[in-house]
């Protein structure tokens, strides 16, 4: 047997991987590379005693240290791990290095840290279902990443296994973030099922985790525990039946030997064939035989202590084990001595084991009493809702009023902490009270909202109860609402259309809370094909409440209106005046409920061509959701800002919108509006040269289809048309393209679809002329009616090329002196290059020089490719050679760089930048070097001049 290691017996046995892949975890953080280490290994296993060991090399290495303990108890209270981490640093800085760690996105992360918020009795609202807390994640990582440039950070995290949900998916978000962080993870689980415990499985089965998983102890360490602890001359027949009765589990071992040292027992071959008898129920046994050899009042403290769990405060464990003064002393030294607990200003067991033990061997009896005793002694000294919630959980119910209040309470403080699945427990425990008959009505309603937030089918119940039995106005408009919303998000709009009506025939027509559910009702009718056939009469009913308009009543009708305008076919300009007004109103930003009016808005301005006043809009209210950190707000915006780019002729801007949007995606849930995104991103990627077949993947890597019930995806079916006629499948195109001929989702109006000029061109390609003619003459007399020029001159341009050759080059004037009034740059490049083509093709080679000179120059200056190459093949035709575009300008920058660099050219540093774009700044800081180069530029300041130039 090795000497060294027996000389040693306090240190880590057959743990030199392990410690190594630590030290390299804290490395990687000391050296900004950041790290996140997964420990995972049955209880006992020494991932304590790891994380221990990464507390010791981390102050070695310089790194300050945060640690946190998951408790089965505390599972339920919202943040708690991610509060333990944080919140006393904070407590204890000073304002300078508070306000610091708090800067910029740390902030939204500041009332997750401290104390839960104080809500009244309305049942808090939360983050948008959609966005399942990413604003507390997104201010978590930046307070973390604050906190890491002061000083490289480690966190350490133990018991994991019975970490909160919503800490859980915070450090996910972390772990995902830690390129170019100063910044460690290590953390302890048990092995987890995901069906148990989802976030925590999640995140340790990131890509971004590495897994280390401690093996059992052999023989030889067995021996030299056995040497240090009982005598060195122990025979080889005891040491292998020790490591037979315990696994090589090292704290089994360690609880094995102490038993066998109060026990008296040497480490001989004739005491090996009684080790199974010792400790018959393992270790729990040993635990309880050591309690019972100290005091009467330690064993109590043990229990009262088991039931408060790992951080009770000392008072609270005293007060329930009915311990004072000396006994309490002598009790606390006790356990201390025994190895039970540890001592501290609050107690925790040395292990999670012991506590385990010790709780089991309390009769249910026991527990009942111990519980209610402990949430009588927390409600007294003013604990949070959820600390005191989380004893009475484990109690029976006995219809206890004030417990109900306490159990609502916390769920309030759960929910508006993001934590929907928490809140929702507590008041199903909240109804199994319960609650007297006038309360119930209450607590069913937010049990269902509780259910709706956290995406889950059990919210239907309650929240249809209270639609079809409520008698409460509020309690059923305010049913009516959630389950629409929740049930919008799960593909279901028109049964969410129909609980809203059903709603709506139950309240009286004078009461005030109707109106709410108008507006619901009228906003899933542009979102919900079945919705709008059956709101009609509502529709018709609307008129323009005149000006000024105030409040979110006149907004959204204005909004409908303006849509109204679009859909039917009547007034481009009206249609633009009504959508300015909705949005001066006052528009909700309610997309986490289905109410997507700022989109409706903005979506009118961009087919009526109020293209710039829409990019402004959709850039005032992206730069609140960036700083205000609202994720599903970002990603819908981004994807409507990409459409208006399009429309505009900005590609690179479409571009990188589109590729913000469909990143940022896969973080949150419910992003409906992503198949405006998509659709930009395919007709951006034909105009930038990108073959059919890596468009179509892009479509199915981003899971979006087209849907019949949600109308906005007909411009997803509509750019799948447009590429499988780029792909030559003209019948294929012409199938999807006609599907988009429906009132509702805009095909009557080629501001919105311009459908029809698409299949004309594929009819002409498939030799049917005269339906290609007769459908581009319907586009004409369509856009002309409408009025927005855009649309004109895609008709126009449309109907000069399936018509007869004589008329092309007139129509196409006619097309371009229509553009010329439009902010529609692309289509204007696109008639020049069209029309020079057919001079060309005349055999009018001088007339063809300028249309295709300026064609060429415009396509180039909106980043056209496929466009550009063309009018640089037709200028071939005729002898001219233009000067060859330089690539090393900004339409070489690739989206995100784009983004990275619109943002630093208005001042934004690179940890501004990050946040605003929910990267890391390691991310920025590539992003910008490799913009530089390509820019051939050494400074930030050139960097507005660099994007006017090429906005010009």
């Amino acid at each position: 047997m090795d000497q060294s290691t027996i000389a040693h017996p306090a240190a880590l046995l057959e743990r030199e991987h392990e410690v190594g892949r630590v030290r390299a975890a804290l490395r990687a953080a000391e050296q900004r590379a950041g790290a996140v280490l997964v420990i995972e290994g049955a209880a006992g296993m020494g991932k304590s005693r790891l994380l221990t060991e990464a507390r010791t090399q981390a102050a070695e290495f310089g790194l300050r240290v945060l640690t946190a303990r998951a408790t089965e108890l505390e599972r339920g209270f919202p943040f708690g791990v991610v509060r333990q981490l944080f919140e006393r640093p904070l407590l204890e800085a000073d304002a300078g290095e508070r306000d610091r760690w708090l800067a910029g996105a740390a902030a939204l992360a500041a009332d997750v840290v401290t104390a839960a918020p104080t809500v009244s009795a309305a049942l808090a609202p939360g983050p948008p279902a959609g966005d399942s807390g990413y604003a507390w994640q997104h201010g978590l990582y930046w307070l973390a990443s604050n906190l890491a440039a002061d000083s490289p950070l480690a966190l350490v995290i133990d018991d994991l296994q019975w970490c909160d949900a919503p800490s859980a998916r915070a450090l996910a978000f972390i772990a995902r973030r830690l390129d170019g962080q100063s910044l460690a993870l290590i953390l302890a689980t048990r092995p987890l099922d995901p069906s148990l415990t989802p976030e925590a499985a999640a995140l340790a089965a990131d890509r971004a985790v590495e897994p280390l998983r401690p093996a059992a102890l052999t023989e030889t360490a067995v021996g030299a525990l056995i040497a240090a602890r009982l005598s060195d001359a122990s025979d080889d027949r005891f040491v292998r039946a020790c490591l037979d009765v315990t696994g090589g589990n090292p704290f089994l071992v360690g609880e094995l030997l102490e038993e066998l040292a109060a026990r008296g027992i040497e480490p001989t071959a004739a005491a090996a064939g009684d080790l199974g008898a010792v400790v018959p129920r393992g270790v729990a046994n040993a635990v309880l035989l050591r309690l019972a050899r100290l005091a009467p009042a330690s064993a109590a403290l043990a229990r009262a202590l088991s039931v408060l769990g790992d951080g009770a405060q000392m008072g609270d464990a005293a007060r329930l084990a009915g311990l004072g003064g000396a006994d309490l002393e002598a009790a606390t030294g006790a356990l201390v001595s025994a190895g039970i607990v540890e001592s501290g200003g609050t107690v925790g067991f040395t292990h999670p084991i012991l506590r385990a033990a010790i709780y089991a061997d309390l009769s249910p009896a026991e527990r009942e009493r111990l519980h209610h005793a402990a949430a009588a002694i927390l409600r007294e000294r003013g604990a949070p809702a959820g600390r005191v919630a989380a004893q009475v959980m484990h109690t029976e119910p006995a219809a206890d009023r004030a417990v109900v209040a306490l159990l609502r309470d916390a769920a309030r403080d759960a929910l508006a902490l993001g934590d929907a699945a928490g809140a929702a427990a507590l008041l199903s425990r909240a109804l199994e009270e319960p609650p007297a008959d006038g309360e119930r009505p209450a607590v069913l309603l937010e049990l269902g909202q509780a259910h709706a937030r956290a995406g889950a089918p059990e919210a239907i119940a309650p929240l249809s109860e209270i639609v079809e039995h409520g008698e409460d106005a509020a309690a059923i408009s305010a049913a009516a609402t959630e389950l629409s919303g929740m049930l919008f998000f799960a593909g279901r709009a028109a049964e969410g259309a129909a609980a809203l009506r059903r709603a709506q025939r139950r309240l009286p027509a004078g009461e005030p809370v109707r109106e709410q559910l108008e507006i619901a009702l009228l906003g899933l009718s542009y979102t919900s094909a079945s919705a709008r056939r059956e709101a009609g009469t509502t529709i018709a009913a609307l008129r323009d409440p005149g000006r000024p308009a105030r409040g979110v009543l006149m907004a959204t009708t204005l909004a409908s209106l303006a849509m109204e305008e679009v859909l039917n076919l009547r007034s481009a300009s009206t249609a633009i005046d009504l959508a300015d007004r909705a949005l001066a109103a006052g528009l909700p930003l309610e997309f986490h409920r289905g109410e997507n009016w700022t989109q409706l808005a903005l979506a009118t301005l961009a087919a009526a061509d109020g293209l710039d006043a829409a990019l402004r809009s959709a850039d005032e209210i992206l730069a609140q959701a960036r700083a205000g950190g609202a994720a599903l707000t970002v990603v819908t915006l981004s994807s409507m800002r990409a459409l208006i780019a399009v429309r505009r002729g900005d590609l690179a801007a479409a571009e990188a919108d589109a590729t913000a949007a469909i990143e940022l995606a896969p973080d949150l849930l419910g992003v409906e509006f992503l198949v405006l995104a998509v659709s930009a991103a395919v007709l951006v990627g034909l105009e930038r040269d990108e073959t059919p077949d890596a468009l179509r993947r892009l479509i199915d890597r981003a899971g979006v289809g087209y849907d019949t019930e949600f109308t906005p995806s007909s411009q997803l079916r509509y750019a799948s048309g447009v590429l499988r006629a780029a792909a030559g499948n003209h019948e294929a195109a012409l199938e999807e393209l006609r599907d988009c001929d429906h009132p509702a989702f805009g095909g009557e109006n080629p501001a919105m679809l311009a459908w029809r000029s698409a299949a004309a061109l594929s009819l002409a390609e498939l030799g049917r002329h005269d339906e290609a003619r007769a459908l581009a003459a319907d586009e004409v007399r369509r856009a002309q009616s409408f009025g927005a020029p855009r649309a004109i001159g895609i008709a126009l341009r449309a109907q000069a090329l399936v018509g007869p050759r004589a008329e092309r080059s007139q129509r196409l004037k006619e097309a371009l002196a229509v553009l010329a009034s439009s902010a529609a740059r692309l289509e204007h490049a696109r008639v020049l290059v069209d029309l020079g083509a057919t001079f060309r093709a005349a055999g009018q080679r001088t007339a063809a020089r300028k249309p295709l000179l300026e064609g060429l120059g415009l396509a180039a200056r909106c980043g056209a490719r496929a466009l550009e190459r063309r009018a640089r093949a037709e200028l071939a035709a005729i002898g001219v050679r233009p000067r060859t575009t330089d690539r090393t300008g900004t339409d070489s920058l690739t989206p995100s760089e784009r983004r990275v660099v619109e943002l630093a050219a208005t001042g934004g540093t690179n940890r501004e930048i990050a946040q605003a774009l929910f990267v890391t700044e390691k991310t920025v800081e590539t992003h910008l070097g490799r913009s530089f180069r390509k820019l051939d530029i050494s400074s930030r300041r050139q960097l507005p001049d660099v994007l006017a130039n090429a906005a010009n």
